[in-house]
């Protein structure tokens, strides 16, 4: 009598048998293989490459004969008041970029979500400004703040607002301004168009019955709408976060990050930083900002796993 739980010879044969059948098809790796490849190409190994600069006092002078310095180029940092500012810098236009796209957006998002004629027409037209070359923007708001025959500053004096025209380009505070709005008219018609996407995803059931129980417009959009697009938009402040802390044409073709060191976020200072051969420092900075970005990303997905996705 054989006990309940040993298996005959024959089975055990089967079963050997049955996974040699059922070996791993190289096919699907095989498949991926090129994509994988490229990825390592274009993203990891310049990423350990820029990594092990850092570590180096790299130059393009001599970039074959860069020697290892360890810490040495982020010790730098901790008494590099231009390295030190520019984190506020960045701060300042990451938060002045994003919530100003934001706060236009969403009400051409709202606006673009309702019924009227030519209404495919202007969704398409409101896109023009994001398919404009980033340069191309940057030198159009240049040419219209010219100090000398800008547009604005003809509009200005001819309004009484300026007595003789104004270099906004020169000024700190006014050439941050500007470039700013460039960056914003260039960039708001995507996130309103991410944003009325979202919006036609929204049933017109939770409306009608919003109706029915006699709710205003604004008690609508408080309760049924804006709940809706809260995911998206927080998704949509992290993404713009990033974009914005890693971008450098518009505000080096403007202002080369001028006057002075108004204008240098932690990217255009490591792109400045290319420029004068400082390849090993630039790369460090650059590092930071990555490490900055990632661990801030990291808690702001944290948060926005438990406190909004979760409910």
């Amino acid at each position: 009598m054989v006990e309940v739980g040993l298996r005959s010879p024959a089975s055990v044969g089967r079963r050997i048998g049955e996974h040699r059948r059922r070996r791993v098809d190289p096919l699907p790796y095989l498949l991926i293989a090129p994509v994988a490849l490229l990825l390592l190409a274009i993203s990891v190994y310049p990423a350990l490459y820029a990594l092990w600069l850092a570590l180096t006092d790299a130059s393009l002078l001599r970039l074959a004969r860069a020697q290892f310095i360890g810490l040495g180029n982020f010790m730098r940092m901790a008494g590099d008041t231009v390295f030190l500012e520019g984190l506020w810098r960045t701060l300042r236009w990451d938060l002045a970029v994003v919530f100003t796209e934001l706060a236009i957006a969403l009400p051409i998002a709202l606006l673009l979500n309702l019924a009227f004629r030519g209404r495919g027409f202007v969704r398409a037209a409101m896109m023009v400004p994001y398919i404009t070359p980033p340069a191309v923007v940057a030198l159009m708001f240049s040419y219209m703040v010219d100090g000398n025959f800008g547009l604005f500053n003809d509009l200005l004096v001819r309004l009484g607002v300026l007595d003789q025209y104004f270099s906004f380009l020169s000024d700190p505070a006014a050439s941050f301004w500007v470039v700013v709005s460039a960056m914003v008219w260039y960039g708001t018609p995507l996130m309103a168009l991410i944003l009325l996407a979202v919006l036609q995803t929204i049933p017109l059931e939770l409306y009608e019955a919003a109706r029915v129980d006699g709710a205003s417009p604004p008690r609508m959009f408080w309760h049924i709408t804006l709940p809706h697009l809260v995911p998206t938009i927080l998704f949509l402040l992290l993404l713009r976060m990033i974009w914005m802390s890693n971008h450098i044409d518009m505000i080096f073709i403007m202002t080369q990050g001028g006057p002075g060191f108004s204008n240098y976020t932690e990217a255009v200072y490591s792109f400045k930083l290319t420029t004068q051969f400082e390849i090993g420092y630039a790369s460090a900075v650059a590092v930071v900002l990555a490490a900055l970005l990632v661990a801030a990303s990291a808690l702001y997905v944290r948060h926005l796993a438990r406190r909004v996705l979760a409910q």
